[in-house]
């Protein structure tokens, strides 16, 4: 491809991996999503990468699925491929450069898809999904913040700082801007060396438990999500992300 949706370069047993759809703040569309899917799976069987580095071209890192239209609708099944399969399939270990906008989507991949994340101090995170009336997934997230504040952070739709973010355990560093890709290249750089069969074990072991309680709801949840994506409020909260006016929503 002239212009690859998602860059992969290994360098000294680091693979960075880059969104690189810039001019929609790496958005997910179905293309992009299927992409990162494959790119995971190619992480995982390079013989040569002990550590990855997943970060965003442009000025944001993820601004969360395409909602353009004339995009086409982005299918939960296209979705869900973006997200690394931590634990299961994926047992290396990613590190997060988070900067700009991590919103909706996007701010899954900064949290569950990777294990370690470190945040510029530009970062915005938000679950905007109540202002739009849709929603993709969110149990796969819970488990990150404490229960207060995940309401908040889920219910509300405010935006969190990257300092915020921080203090309540979502990130595990935040640096400046200019210093980011210096700083997840250093912690890269100490997992590189660490045991690998050990690392694997860790990892295993930490999805494994926060799986249990996913896992358990995750057939009762799915029956929310559709009528979720099939309402009227979804509708009316797509028209008036475009309009630039406040959603009227009926709950039906």
């Amino acid at each position: 491809m002239d212009n690859p949706l998602v860059l992969y370069e290994v360098k000294e047993q680091i693979a960075y991996i880059t969104l690189n759809r810039p001019e929609k703040r790496n958005a997910l569309n179905n293309d992009l999503s299927i992409e990162l899917g494959k790119t995971w799976k190619r992480f995982e069987q390079d013989s040569d990468a002990r550590v990855a580095i997943l970060s965003g071209a442009g000025d944001a890192f993820c601004g969360g699925a395409d909602v353009t239209r004339g995009e086409g609708e982005l299918t939960l099944e296209a979705l869900y491929q973006a997200f690394a399969p931590n634990g299961t399939t994926l047992l290396k270990p990613v590190v997060g450069a988070v900067h700009g906008f991590a919103v909706g989507a996007g701010y899954g991949l900064a949290i569950r898809s990777c294990d370690l994340t470190i945040a510029a101090e530009d970062t915005r995170f938000g679950f905007p999904e109540p202002r739009v009336g849709t929603v993709g997934g969110i149990i796969e997230y819970l488990p990150y913040m404490p229960f207060k504040i995940s309401l908040e952070f889920h219910l509300t739709g405010w935006m969190m700082s990257a300092h915020r973010a921080y203090e309540v355990g979502l990130v595990n560093k935040v640096v400046p801007k200019a210093e980011l890709m210096d700083e997840a290249a250093r912690w890269a750089e100490r997992l590189k060396k660490n045991a690998p069969l050990v690392m694997r074990v860790i990892k295993y072991s930490h999805y494994k438990a926060m799986d249990t309680i996913a896992n358990r709801s995750r057939l009762e949840f799915e029956a929310f999500i559709q009528p979720v994506r099939q309402s009227q409020d979804r509708l009316e909260g797509s028209r008036a992300f475009f309009e630039k006016r406040e959603p009227r929503f009926e709950g039906k």
